[in-house]
């Protein structure tokens, strides 16, 4: 996150992980081609989309193409990619907690809280980024507020805390209709929801970017799927994804 901001002065490359992640993803991309998602919403679904977690939890787009990126913008793209399947991977583990015991809501409450604390990071870091960069932070809130959606999100006022990031978001579409109605449609999509849902709750993003060493523990937590020998997320792209 805080190399994704520029602050890559104290970013260690000591984790083990990150490294292995590093080191495939310059596998994965030795020339400067990277594939993206295009943000757009479809009219027959009535829903913005970007992309999709697969059964093998990598990311797939639904509009995937190919675009030509200099070093540093091919850095800063799959970085923070990386960071936004990481995010997905935690509201899906809140929202599998609910489907399987309706009791431990609150425990999946608290999990999605410090989800959506990094999410709002994320959206600090990718602040002033390319379109391709800021389309990470469209959330298909709409599909994912119904029930049975698949992403659980805390009872709190999301509009005062999501605006920043759809209007970043918002910003960078003002040329494409499409991704303009996506973003439009996030955003009323979480607006209805504030308006039935207006306890208070502990998100903010306030806090410095560079993450304490206990929000480092938390996040693994929340994230950490329960197999424990996967070394790192490894993200594919359709039929020729890497086994």
């Amino acid at each position: 996150m805080d190399f994704l901001a520029g602050n890559d002065s104290f970013v260690p490359l000591t984790d083990a992980v990150a490294l292995e992640e590093l080191r495939h993803s310059a596998e994965e991309h030795a020339s400067n081609s990277v594939i993206i998602g295009d943000l757009y919403y479809d009219l027959n679904q009535k829903e913005g989309k970007h992309f999709y977690l697969q059964s093998d939890d990598s990311i797939a787009y639904y509009r995937p193409q190919a675009v030509v990126l200099g070093g540093w913008e091919m850095i800063q793209h799959l970085c923070a990619r990386h960071i936004r399947h990481e995010i997905e991977r935690g509201f899906a583990r809140s929202s599998s907690i609910v489907r399987k015991d309706l009791a431990s809501i609150k425990e999946a409450e608290t999990l999605a809280e410090k989800n959506l604390i990094i999410y709002l990071k994320f959206a600090e870091a990718s602040k002033g980024k390319p379109s391709h960069i800021r389309n990470f932070l469209f959330i298909p809130v709409s599909r994912f507020l119904k029930k049975g959606g698949g992403i659980y999100f805390p009872s709190c006022n999301l509009m005062d805390k999501m605006k920043d990031p759809i209007l970043y978001g918002l910003q960078s579409a003002k040329r494409n209709p499409e991704t303009m109605t996506a973003w439009t449609q996030m955003m009323l999509a979480v607006t209805n929801f504030s308006a039935t849902h207006m306890q208070d709750c502990r998100v903010s993003a306030e806090s410095p970017l560079k993450l304490l060493q206990a929000e480092k523990t938390e996040l693994r937590d929340v994230i950490e799927e329960p197999q424990k020998t996967k070394s790192a997320s490894k993200i594919k792209f359709g039929s020729k994804a890497r086994k």
